[in-house]
């Protein structure tokens, strides 16, 4: 009898241990599965570099500005990089990304890089010039550095179809840029005028960011020519190169860095890790990724609103844009 007990208070104790064995395997799950949750939704544990994806046309930045924002404010967040992958957009929405980025890199608080994709012409690159470095791929597009304006002539439509407007107008150009006649040289002359007003407020940006490389791109240049003066070229030869290469043409990564219209080439993991030593930290980085999570009721009301907005303003567009048509 006294066999049996301890028997079973062995076996007991055995089964008792196993409990012990897998409850604690579990725990450890867990709690590896906690954390890695947790460094996911909060950008906050340990020294990290934070990725801001800049993706598609640059319509709406409230989104990137808030989360730009909450890694600025992120203790833990030392460095920012910048991954764009857009053929540019909107010019005000262009511009909004662009100065809470420069505004940022002026407190030269945390070092932000940005990595070209793709993709990061025309607007895309207006808002690289924010950042403290660029980072392209040999063959990322880059560049269209210009402003576009797209209109819709419907005249000779609405002349088959049988319509005609009637506009009742309280100055000669209130209806300037009308789809259902031709634009006068008068209205051409005034759109021409506000083109190149924001073409400026482009090219300052520009060279306002990178005059220095620049300038180092133009030396380079003259070298391979032949001349070994160096002397150092002024400003007015600066922005007089700029502007040679500000004529909507795209470059590859290469020939922007070539152009110093980009600092280095690299990939993406270039961008982290050089963000990562500017920001003085040991080892591998951590990186962290913020999306904005979509539900199907925001697809819907994405793609509702995204009809509305085209509806609404189907032929007027002022862009920092590639064009491909």
């Amino acid at each position: 009898m006294e066999e049996r007990t301890r028997a079973s208070k062995k076996r007991f104790s055995f089964l008792l241990g196993l409990f012990v064995l897998f409850a604690a395997f579990i725990i450890l799950i867990l709690l590896i599965t906690g954390l890695t949750m947790l460094r996911t939704v909060l950008p906050g544990l340990g020294e990290s570099v934070a990725i801001l994806e800049v993706n598609g046309p640059i319509i709406n930045t409230e989104p990137l500005i808030k989360i730009l924002h909450q890694y600025r404010d992120s203790g833990a967040i030392k460095a920012i990089v910048v991954r764009i992958d857009s053929p540019g957009g909107v010019v005000a929405s262009v511009q909004e990304l662009y100065a809470e980025l420069n505004k940022l890199r002026q407190q030269q608080t945390k070092p932000l890089i940005t990595s070209l994709g793709n993709v990061a012409a025309s607007g895309g690159y207006y808002v690289a010039c924010g950042t403290d470095e660029i980072f392209a791929n040999p063959g990322s597009l880059t560049g269209s550095i210009g402003v576009i304006f797209n209109l819709t002539n419907w005249e000779e439509l609405i002349q088959k179809i049988g319509l005609k407007f009637e506009v009742v107008k309280s100055g000669p150009h209130k209806d300037i840029g009308s789809p259902t006649r031709p634009m006068t040289e008068e209205e051409r002359r005034i759109m021409q005028e506000m083109i190149d007003d924001v073409y400026s407020q482009f090219f300052g940006a520009i060279l306002d960011a990178r005059a220095d490389s620049l300038r180092e791109a133009l030396h380079n240049q003259r070298q391979d020519k032949g001349d070994f003066s160096n002397q150092e070229a002024t400003q007015e030869e600066v922005e007089e190169y700029l502007r040679s290469l500000c004529d909507g043409r795209v470059f590859s990564g290469q020939q922007a860095y070539r152009f110093g219209l980009v600092d280095r080439l690299g990939n993406l993991q270039d961008a982290i890790d050089r963000a990562a030593k500017l920001a003085g930290i040991v080892g591998k980085p951590r990186v962290v990724t913020t999306r904005r999570k979509t539900s199907i009721f925001d697809l819907f009301t994405g793609s509702v609103n995204k009809v509305l907005q085209d509806v609404r303003h189907p032929e007027v567009s002022l862009e920092y844009r590639l064009v491909a048509r």
